[in-house]
């Protein structure tokens, strides 16, 4: 009874345990760690958002994360991949003439979206609207800018890159030439347009291409479905590729954008930005939000996502991307504690984080066993390129540990730059750069001792060994054949010799 009684409460406390250690807080399973209570009182003592990304845009270092791959919806941050897709697939999208068709008022019916003010008939360029969509976060331009890019589709003055060639009679029929029409929606219904929209379908496959593998857009805007997530790392990724596209940059660093003239504004208006931390001043509850060094990038809010934020920001020669999801409480209270998050952060990482060059080229990292080369046994691995990352300022560069991964050996001739292997950098237990080693000199091959090598290994090797056991054995056999025969022969002389007597 008793035995039976402590067996119940050990595993008791072990599922105690174990829930514990689930529900315990993990900030900083990859990059460096930030402690949240840093004693500044412009600093919250812990996060506020489910998620966080941070990515130094010089060196591509990851610095901090919290949940970065726990799917989210990313709300009006989509827009970000659809700028990408409106800019990689309108043909001169600075000076294309858009109208702004009825089904997008239909769309957005009921649904109490986030809007830039378009009227159904009015004309546009494709770079007012991609204004309109980042700057006020026009779902409405989302929608027109998805709607023309189909319509340019259906209409094949749109080819994508994996389209099969039309002049191969085996190459299959492309059924999505003209999209199926839009599904039927309750009033103020979101609609998923990622089977009928060419446009969203390129937005997935921009994402896969890209490299990520926790997204999945169910159209332009954001607005909520289920089946439309992301990550904080996937969407930093997203932001980074966006960042180097024209116009994209200048777009959303903006804190208003003067809407010109157009067929049905004839005033033209002003729109602003709803990322707060570009404006110095407060809101209605008195909050400022502003950061004097943030230049971009979106924002985006809904219920089931609350506050999310992809926010960039520039210092002394140093860029990087924060991407915050999940701020459910600040939503309740309408308190952007995302834009807080990141200027936190922002702030620890222009103070504490510094660029150290952590190996160059032509630094000897290892060596490997050197075959078949005359008076040498052992060719230098070195570095094939400088690698620069971010480190915390009180941490020196003999701090890396360097972990190897090459063969047992090499055999001659070798050339000067030939990839052998490569050589992780570590800290901190973090893995912060991959480089690959190279030879560091050339090295001929000698025939002779190649030669006599092959010769040994052949020699000795098992299979050669086997061979010439299974020969050795034949002739054994053999001979004890011969003496067998030999003494029959002899016995038979015998024999005919006694029948002569």
């Amino acid at each position: 009874m008793c035995i039976r009684l402590t067996k119940k409460i050990t595993a008791l406390l072990l599922a105690v345990l174990l829930l514990a250690l689930a529900a315990a807080p993990a900030y900083a399973a990859e990059g460096f760690t930030f402690n949240w209570d840093s004693g500044d009182e412009r600093d919250s003592t812990e996060p506020h958002c489910k998620s966080l990304f941070m990515l130094n845009l010089d060196t591509d270092t990851v610095v901090y994360t919290l949940n970065p791959d726990e799917q989210l919806p990313p709300a009006s941050m989509t827009k970000i991949m659809s700028y990408i897709v409106a800019y990689e697939n309108i043909p001169d999208i600075e000076n294309a003439q858009i109208t702004v068709s009825q089904k997008v008022e239909d769309d957005l019916l009921g649904t109490e979206s986030s809007l830039a003010g378009v009227s159904v008939g009015e004309q546009l360029t494709g770079y007012d609207l991609l204004n309109l969509m980042m700057v006020p976060s026009g779902n409405d331009a989302a929608l027109v800018l998805m709607y023309y890019v189909d319509e340019l589709y259906a209409a094949g003055r749109i080819t994508p890159q994996n389209a099969p060639d039309p002049e191969d009679p085996a190459a299959p029929a492309d059924t999505a030439a003209t999209p199926p029409p839009t599904a039927q929606t309750e009033y103020g219904e979101t609609i998923d347009y990622s089977e009928s929209s060419y446009f969203v379908r390129m937005m997935n496959e921009k994402a896969k291409e890209l490299g990520c593998k926790n997204t999945h857009f169910s159209n332009p805007h954001g607005l909520h479905k289920e089946n439309h997530y992301t990550t904080a790392r996937d969407m930093a990724t997203i932001t980074k590729y966006a960042m180097t596209l024209p116009n994209f940059s200048e777009i959303t660093r903006q804190q208003r954008y003067e809407k010109p003239p157009t067929n049905m504004d004839p005033d033209g208006q002003t729109v602003f930005n709803t990322n707060k931390m570009l404006a110095n001043h407060g809101d209605e509850y008195g909050n400022n939000y502003f950061y004097t060094y943030a230049n971009g990038v979106k924002t985006g809010s809904h219920d089931q996502a609350g506050f999310c934020l992809t926010a960039s920001a520039n210092y002394s020669g140093y860029t990087y991307i924060v991407v915050a999801m999940g701020d459910m409480e600040g939503y309740a209270q309408n308190i952007h504690n995302e834009m807080r998050d990141a200027a936190t952060l922002f702030r620890w990482a222009f103070t504490n984080l510094g660029k150290k060059t952590i190996t160059t080229q032509g630094d000897v990292l290892s060596s490997v066993k050197l075959e078949y080369a005359y008076q040498k046994d052992e060719l230098l691995l070195a570095a094939d390129r400088n690698v620069s990352v971010m480190l915390p300022n009180s941490v020196d560069a003999s701090s890396i540990i360097v972990t190897v991964d090459k063969p047992e050996s090499v055999q001659a001739p070798v050339r000067k730059g030939e990839e052998i292997g490569t050589a992780t950098l570590s800290y901190a237990d973090e893995v912060v750069a991959t480089v690959p080693l190279v030879a560091a000199e050339s090295v001929a091959r000698s025939d002779l001792i190649a030669g006599w090598e092959q010769g040994r290994s052949l020699l000795t090797a098992p299979w050669f060994i086997a061979v010439m056991a299974v020969i050795g054995g034949l002739i054994v056999v053999y001979l004890i054949l011969v003496v067998f025969y030999k003494r029959k022969q002899r016995l038979l002389r015998r024999v005919r010799k006694f029948r002569d007597l």
